[in-house]
């Protein structure tokens, strides 16, 4: 062999391995972009899904405020209806009562106002 055939042989498995080593190289940067990417667009999810709860979260509470004003306005209603119930069935009541009292003295009236009238005629019929 000459020397030449000897370089050009040798040099042959050299530029081989460099070509291989570049390569791997563009083969882990790749990976290592494409890592990236990966790790990146779970981040950027992560904060979206977590940015979206809070909204959901804070929109439930203020829901929540208004529907516990509403239960207690209701509930405050709903007490002054049934005080308002009671008031009427004691006024009721009361008048009921009152009015068996009434009659109950009318009665009484009526049976005085007959003594009298047989009192009196009694008295007109004395000489």
């Amino acid at each position: 062999m000459t020397p030449a055939k000897v370089s050009e042989s040798t040099s042959k498995p050299r530029s081989s391995k460099p070509a291989k080593s570049r390569a791997a190289l563009v083969i882990l940067v790749g990976l290592a972009i494409w890592l990236l990417l990966v790790a990146g667009g779970y981040y950027v999810g992560k904060l979206y899904i977590d940015r979206s709860i809070e909204t959901v979260q804070q929109n439930n509470a203020l829901h929540m405020i208004t529907i516990e004003q509403r239960i207690n306005s209701l509930d405050n209603q709903m007490r002054e209806i049934k005080q308002a119930i009671q008031d009427a069935d004691q006024a009721w009541a009361s008048s009921g009562s009152t009015q068996e009292n009434l009659n109950q003295k009318i009665e009484d009236l009526n049976k005085q106002l007959k003594a009298l009238e047989h009192s009196l005629k009694v008295l007109k019929e004395a000489p």
